[in-house]
């Protein structure tokens, strides 16, 4: 059975080859069927898986006004997707990138197998016309001015992950979701003034975190502001790149059911506040979405995403946030029944 076109290209030009080692995941997995129809049960009709390691699946995030060679790669194990990589081009290198925090591993897997590395990886570079994608990787482990980061990750790996992020994923929105996960690294009350920014693919990433540290903050001053990256948080498409109580840029596993706890019940928690949602937030299609999951989130089966999805594209005009509502009425079918 054909799972897409992209997973079966690579099949075929990966044919007997064992990979894994090396490269550390494979394009040919003996249960790669059962694995996608998981991923599909888990509510996830958005993605195309395309390989496959024992513990995770990556696979390219449909995503709108973006061809596939332009989506982002992500990853799931027990938890939702994560972003891993920019686009397909650079996948492999930024699949070693975990990697770089043991420098016996770079020393002794990439570095001593780098012939190896080029030579398996070549097929997947010229099937996505990125023969030079490795490049800025081999540079990196050989710059001796890299070398104080790589042997001391406990200090230095953040500069290292923001590094080769910077470099194949090198846009506006880039750098401004990078100075906005800085800033809140570096002050634990950080907050900007609520402002609707483009983030690029860390969208839905840099809304959670904002959401969550609003959360933290939140006192009888501010709940007028809180309510806004509250609500943006939970109009993002659910099950990717959430955030829960985490304000590092490194990438953590978790889930949007867990991370919507605290910033949907805040207002229950802390009736002394005598506050509602703005009449702006409670007209919205999804505001509906909203209470429900905060009334029982285990047993929503996604039902009001389409309903409001259809009100956004007719009504609204718009189609993305229709697209991102489709994507959270998934989420839910799957995460409390089992169905996409």
């Amino acid at each position: 059975m054909k799972l897409n076109k992209i997973h079966q290209d690579l099949k075929e030009l990966y044919k007997d080859e064992e990979i894994d080692i090396i490269l550390g995941f494979q394009f040919d997995d003996e249960e790669e069927i059962e694995k996608c129809f998981n991923i599909f049960r888990s509510g996830f009709w958005s993605v195309v898986p395309f390989a496959f390691d024992d513990y995770n699946n990556f696979a390219i995030r449909l995503m709108p006004n973006k061809n596939l060679s332009d989506s982002p790669v992500i990853t799931k194990g027990i938890a939702d997707f994560r972003t891993i990589s920019p686009n397909l081009t650079s996948f492999i290198a930024m699949s070693l990138l975990p990697l770089l925090k043991d420098i016996d591993i770079v020393n002794e897997e990439i570095k001593k197998n780098w012939r190896l590395l080029e030579e398996l990886s070549l097929p997947f570079r010229e099937y996505t016309d990125s023969l030079d994608s490795l490049i800025f990787l081999k540079e990196y482990l050989d710059d001796e001015n890299k070398l104080k980061y790589l042997e001391n990750p406990s200090e230095f790996y953040t500069k290292v992950y923001l590094d080769f992020w910077n470099h194949y994923y090198d846009t506006p929105q880039q750098k401004e979701y990078a100075k906005l996960m800085q800033s809140m690294m570096d002050d634990k009350s950080y907050l900007s003034d609520f402002e609707i920014k483009d983030y690029g693919i860390w969208n839905t990433r840099a809304y959670n975190a904002l959401a969550q540290r609003a959360y933290s903050k939140t006192n009888y001053k501010n709940v007028v502001e809180f309510e806004r990256y509250n609500f943006q948080s939970v109009i993002q498409p659910n099950g990717f790149d959430p955030v829960e109580y985490a304000f590092d840029i490194l990438p953590h596993a978790t889930s949007t059911s867990f991370e919507l706890d605290g910033i949907i019940s805040f207002f229950d928690t802390n009736p002394d506040l005598e506050w509602e949602y703005s009449n702006n937030i409670k007209e919205h299609p999804l505001f509906k979405v909203l209470e429900i999951i905060k009334k029982n989130k285990s047993s929503y089966n996604g039902d009001a995403h389409i309903e409001a999805a259809k009100i956004i594209d007719e009504e609204l005009k718009d189609p993305i946030m229709a697209w991102d509502a489709l994507v959270s009425a998934g989420y839910w079918s799957g995460v409390n029944f089992g169905e996409t």
